[in-house]
C-alpha cells in the first residue's frame, strides 16, 4: 500500500459510511487488502489495478460508491474513527 495520506482517510470515511455498522470492520479490512494487492499490481505492471485503483486508499475509495462528506456529521465521524482504527490494526500486522 502506497503511504497514507490525510486525504485517504477523508476519501474513505463516506464510502464506509454506506456500510452496516457491524460490517464496517471486515470491509475495511478486505479495502485495504484489495488496496495492497493493487499496489503490487502497480509496481508488477507499471500501471493501476482495473477496479482498485493504483495502491492508495483514495484512490481505492474514489471507485466506490460514497455517502456525504459533513465534517461534524456523527456518521462521518464514526466512519473515520472506524478508517483510523482499521489502519492502526493494519499497522500493528
Amino acid at each position: 500500500m502506497r503511504p497514507v495520506l490525510d486525504g485517504d482517510l477523508i476519501a474513505l470515511a463516506p464510502v464506509a459510511m454506506l456500510w452496516p455498522h457491524a460490517q464496517i470492520r471486515a470491509r475495511l479490512t478486505d479495502a485495504i487488502s484489495e488496496v495492497e494487492a493493487a499496489d503490487a499490481h502497480r509496481e508488477k505492471v507499471g500501471k493501476s489495478h482495473p477496479d482498485w485503483g493504483n495502491g492508495s486508499l483514495m484512490s481505492w475509495a474514489l471507485g466506490q460508491p460514497m455517502g456525504p462528506r459533513i465534517a461534524g456529521q456523527h456518521d462521518y465521524l464514526e466512519a473515520l474513527s472506524a478508517v483510523c482504527e482499521a489502519l492502526i490494526d493494519y499497522q500493528a500486522r
